[in-house]
C-alpha cells in the first residue's frame, strides 16, 4: 500500500461517510456517549469503558461495512456486540486494555498520582491530569493501540475469529505500516489540536467546538479504517 493508495482510502472515507451521514455521525454519537458514560462508574469504570467500546469498535466497523453495501445501517447492529465469539471479545478487550496500560506507565515513571487517581477513583472528585501529561499519555497509548489497527477489521471483513483475527491484523499491520503511519499523523494532530483549542479559544466556545469536532473526527477514523482495511484484505 503506497502513499496513493493511502490518499485515495481517505477520499474514499469521505464519500462513505457522505453515502449515510445521519445515520453514521448517530452511531458515532451512540458509540461515544455508551463508551463515556461508562467512565462515570467508580473504579472500573475506565476499563469498562475500553473493553465496551473495543466491543462497540467493531460493530461501528459493520455499520461502515453496511453503508458502503448502499444500504441505510441500523443502530441495533450495535447490539449485536454481545453474539461476538468469547475468544475474540478476549482479543479485543486485550487490543484495547494493553494500550491503556502502557500509557499509565508514563504516569508511573513520572510519578504522577493524579492521572492513577483520575482513571482508578471518581471522575466527580478527582480532576485529570494538566493538558500537557494528558496529551503525552494519550500519545503513548496511541502508538500502543496503532499495532491493533487491523485486527478489529480481520473480524469484521474476513471473518476470523478470536486468535486468527489477531494474528492476521498484525500481519496486516507489519505489511501495511505505512498506513498506519498516515492513521497515526491525522490522530496526533487532532489530539495536539483538541488540546490547544482551550487556550486559543473562550473556554465556553471551546467546549461548544468540541463535541461536534469529536463526533466528526471519530467517525471519520472508522471510515478511513474500512476503507484502508478493505485495501489491506484485499478486499
Amino acid at each position: 500500500m503506497n502513499a496513493l493508495d493511502i490518499l485515495h482510502s481517505a477520499a474514499a472515507a469521505l464519500s462513505l461517510l457522505a453515502a449515510a451521514p445521519w445515520r453514521l455521525l448517530l452511531a458515532t454519537v451512540i458509540f461515544i456517549a455508551v463508551s463515556e458514560s461508562l467512565m462515570l462508574v467508580p473504579r472500573v469504570g475506565v476499563l469498562l469503558k475500553f473493553c465496551v467500546a473495543s466491543l462497540l469498535s467493531a460493530q461501528m466497523l459493520v455499520i461502515f461495512r453496511v453503508a458502503a453495501m448502499g444500504e441505510l445501517p441500523k443502530m441495533r447492529i450495535l447490539l449485536d456486540a454481545v453474539y461476538l465469539p468469547p475468544s475474540s471479545m478476549l482479543v479485543l478487550f486485550g487490543c484495547a486494555l494493553l494500550p491503556f496500560f502502557v500509557g499509565l506507565f508514563y504516569f508511573a515513571l513520572t510519578g504522577r498520582a493524579d492521572g492513577l487517581r483520575f482513571f482508578f477513583g471518581n471522575v466527580f472528585k478527582h480532576k485529570p491530569p494538566d493538558s500537557k501529561h494528558f496529551l503525552v499519555f494519550k500519545l503513548i497509548m496511541l502508538f500502543g493501540a496503532v499495532p491493533f489497527t487491523y485486527v478489529a477489521p480481520a473480524m469484521v471483513l474476513k471473518g476470523d475469529v478470536g486468535g486468527n483475527a489477531l494474528e492476521q491484523g498484525l500481519i496486516a499491520a507489519l505489511l501495511y505500516w505505512p498506513s498506519l503511519l498516515a492513521m497515526l499523523l491525522v490522530t496526533a494532530v487532532f489530539e495536539a489540536g483538541m488540546t490547544r483549542l482551550p487556550q486559543a479559544l473562550p473556554r465556553k466556545i471551546a467546549a461548544a467546538f468540541s463535541i461536534p469536532l469529536l463526533v466528526l473526527f471519530v467517525a471519520y477514523v472508522f471510515s478511513f479504517t474500512y476503507t484502508l482495511s478493505v485495501r489491506a484484505f484485499g478486499l
